[in-house]
């Protein structure tokens, strides 16, 4: 149970941290009213693939993607999980440098941005280090720290907002279904690494689908706080405009008058986590896929946390880290699509042909 609840901890802090930045910008970009009607329709056609997923999963207790795909056939494993690292890889470099970006525009605007990434880099290839019960642990201590600081930011963000920009609430017309913009809002995925935790404990639809109804309404509110504050023709012109609408909110009578500090901590916490978990998703497949060479899962890590790390470091401007960030975001699609379905196709197959040789 109490690891159920971390799983589910974890899955709420990945995507929350993946939502503040680009998310309610290509939002405020798809429609100019009844923006929660994309939200809702990204978020459950997300549900949907997550109850594809889950469904597979169950067809194969106590194994986790990589027992699956290995028993679909190595190179079926290897064609569908290497470029899978890579996409990881990819996303691990751009969560670090536009988390980066983010921390030094907030608290030191006149450092350069390597120390922040050395100490990213070695934070959160610690904890990777340390194992998936160090990072549920975490988890668990990361989610009552920061929700709490982002719920005090949602409500103090009331300060500022202007009901009558939220106007015409009616749903929007579903156009944005065959938007780029829309294509890019389905990369923003965090449901896959859980299918690699499932040797530790059983995933459940229930307890995903609660975590599903907070991150509906921490993605909402990252869609209206810019959206009430700014209105639809400001706010469609600002690159991270939830970050620059909690830069409007002072509280005098609190010790911190500026909210962004708060926002600061809490993309410090969730960035640590989602990268710790990447980086041993990472970690747990090249050590199961490339087992003759016996190397440790710890120096697979370190590798791949360099690699990023280098990566993040050669990124020349946020200009740069957004473009790469929307070519990485067909990749991050396709694998959200492909590997559920594979699983659960998959374990169908198995399912229906053992049940044909128990009837014979």
């Amino acid at each position: 149970m109490i690891q159920k609840l971390q799983i589910g901890f974890i899955f709420i802090i990945m995507y929350v941290s993946l939502n503040h930045l680009f998310y309610p910008d290509l939002i405020l970009q798809l429609t100019n009213y009844g923006h929660w009607g994309v939200v809702f329709c990204q978020g459950l056609l997300q549900l949907f693939l997550i109850w594809i997923y889950i469904k597979g999963l169950s067809y194969f207790p106590q194994q986790d993607v990589i027992d699956i795909c290995l028993k679909i056939g190595k190179p079926i494993a290897f064609i569908l999980l290497i470029p899978f690292v890579i996409s990881l890889t990819v996303l691990v470099t751009i969560n670090n440098r536009l988390h980066t970006d983010v921390i030094i525009s907030i608290f030191l605007p006149r450092t350069p941005s390597w120390p922040v990434l050395v100490l990213l880099f070695f934070i959160t290839t610690y904890i990777a280090l340390t194992g998936l019960g160090t990072i549920l642990r975490a988890s668990f201590f990361i989610f009552f720290m920061v929700i709490p600081l982002l719920l005090m930011i949602t409500f103090t963000s009331f300060i500022n907002i202007d009901w009558y920009n939220a106007a015409p609430i009616r749903p929007p017309s579903i156009n944005f279904l065959i938007e780029k913009n829309f294509f890019y809002l389905m990369g923003y995925s965090a449901f896959l690494p859980l299918g690699f935790m499932v040797y530790k404990t059983a995933l459940t639809f229930r307890s995903i689908f609660l975590a599903w109804m907070c991150v509906m309404f921490f993605s909402l509110s990252s869609v209206y706080i810019p959206l009430l504050i700014f209105g639809q023709e400001s706010a469609i012109s600002l690159t991270f405009s939830m970050v620059r609408a909690i830069y409007t909110v002072d509280v005098d009578w609190f010790f911190l008058n500026k909210q962004s500090m708060f926002l600061g901590l809490s993309l410090i916490g969730f960035t640590v986590i989602l990268n710790a978990v990447l980086l041993w998703v990472i970690g747990r497949i090249m050590q199961k896929l490339l087992r003759w060479i016996k190397v440790e899962i710890s120096y697979w890590i370190i590798a791949f946390s360099v690699v990023a790390f280098l990566g993040a470091l050669m990124v020349p401007s946020l200009a740069w880290t957004e473009r790469i960030f929307f070519w990485s975001v067909g990749a991050q699609v396709f694998f959200m699509i492909i590997i559920p379905l594979t699983i659960y196709i998959y374990g169908f197959i198995i399912k229906r042909r053992t049940a044909f040789y128990e009837e014979g």
